[in-house]
């Protein structure tokens, strides 16, 4: 055998088919680009004005204008293409003293249109001139925000680095300014585990910081914590945070904040704790998400509870809260798998009695319950069966694991033949 592998290994490989070559890429790199290094898609850039239409509207300013009045010309600018040309003139006037109150009017403006790279520059504008800006606490705080609306991680924090350096104690970073990055991390990678995994210790680094610098959290703040520590699978770490709520930061825990934990640990399969925070949750009057009902009842039928699976989705179904398509034929095949047939259609039955699902999806979850064997059941359109269901026969498990054995096994003696005939082929065609 080893023998055999040398001698493919140095052998030249075959030539490609005619008809293939022009189809097998000509390179060793993915045609898919790995998500982190993607941009976020986004319309064409659009064109830049005219030279004409930016003479204009330079034209259209007062002849001796303030800041104020500045900022209120732009913000009736029609065309946003011209804010960064009309900030850019204006700067270079002797007698026109830099306001933060143009700058945050464009940055506004240019930000709700789309328009990145006019954004980028305005910003990078405005930061040039922090030393001579007064109260430029509005103007970060909205530069930072947009970047991360624009998913720029690196210039929001470092609008974060210079908010943090400014001598306007208004300027300094507040619970908004670390809500905001908070949520542009855990936003990353969508709903992929491992990603929320990797940010979370940048995360938790900031929420570090901001506890150093004497910033109080609220609870908006501590459910974005809480949900990224449910979503990296921390589930210690959120229910720590969770306990740490009331006595540490005295903030009161809302429907969010239970439906954050709720929702990750039925998704770890622990129901029990999911049990508890489900129940204090409805004691306390709240509601929780329709993602949290949908996985704390798929986890209960998974477990083997389907009828306290059952309780809750009648109770969330009451008070408005409908699960999903998947998590009902989880409950309902739950129910067949474990043998209560009659259970699981009475259930069908009753959900499509009270208007939860639809007679095409009555028929689904009836046809779901059948067994392999069950082939002639038939259904109305009213969701009865229209025959009688065939007795099941099962074959011997001994039957059934020596017919599976020579499934897997007649082809690796098929394999091992072909290598000793090819080997002795070598063999005879060196001598």
């Amino acid at each position: 055998m080893t023998t055999l592998l040398r001698r493919l290994l140095r052998a030249a490989p075959p030539p490609v088919p005619a008809s293939l070559s022009s189809h097998l890429p000509l390179s060793t790199r993915s045609r898919r680009t790995p998500h982190r290094f993607r941009r976020r898609h986004r319309g064409a850039n659009p064109a830049p004005p005219s030279p004409d239409a930016v003479s204009a509207a330079i034209a259209s300013l007062p002849s001796r204008f303030t800041p104020p009045v500045l900022a209120s010309f732009l913000a009736s600018t029609s065309d946003t293409r011209l804010l960064l040309p009309l900030l850019t003139h204006s700067l270079h006037l002797p007698a026109f003293r830099p306001d933060p109150a143009p700058f945050l009017v464009a940055i506004k403006r240019l930000a709700t249109a789309d328009l990145y790279a006019d954004f980028d520059r305005t910003c990078a504008l405005s930061f040039s001139l922090l030393p001579s800006l007064s109260s430029p606490g509005p103007l970060l705080r909205n530069a930072l925000y947009f970047y991360c609306q624009f998913g720029r991680l690196g210039k929001a924090f470092h609008v974060y680095t210079l908010m943090r350096a400014s001598a306007d104690p208004a300027a300094r970073p507040s619970a908004d300014t670390y809500h905001a990055l908070f949520t542009a991390l855990l936003s990353r990678g969508g709903g992929d585990t491992l990603v929320h995994y990797m940010y979370m210790d940048n995360v938790t680094a900031l929420f570090r910081q901001m506890l150093e610098e004497g910033i109080p959290p609220d609870t908006r703040t501590l459910n974005v914590l809480i949900r990224g520590y449910a979503q990296s699978l921390h589930l210690n770490d959120a229910l720590r945070l969770f306990h740490q709520m009331r006595p540490l930061y005295g903030c009161e825990p809302d429907a969010f904040t239970y439906s954050y934990l709720v929702h990750g640990l039925s998704a770890q399969g622990r129901t029990r704790n999911a049990r508890e925070l489900f129940d204090e949750m409805r004691g306390n009057g709240l509601l929780p998400t329709e993602p949290a009902c949908n996985a704390f009842v798929g986890a209960l039928a998974m477990a083997g509870e389907a009828r306290d699976a059952e309780r809750v989705m009648w109770e969330m179904a009451r008070a408005g809260r409908v699960v999903d398509d998947i998590t009902r034929r989880a409950l309902v095949e739950e129910l067949s798998r474990v043998g209560k047939r009659e259970e699981a259609d009475r259930l069908a039955r009753e959900m499509e009695q009270k208007g939860i699902v639809s007679a095409r999806e009555l028929r689904a979850l009836l046809s779901s319950i059948r067994n392999d064997d069950d082939d002639n059941l038939d259904v109305d359109d009213s969701g009865r069966n229209t025959c009688k269901v065939a007795t099941t026969s099962f074959l011997p498990v001994g039957l059934v694991q020596a017919v599976l054995g020579l499934v897997v096994l007649v082809p690796r003696l098929y394999l091992i033949d072909i290598v000793l005939l090819t080997d002795c082929g070598d063999q005879g065609g060196l001598q």
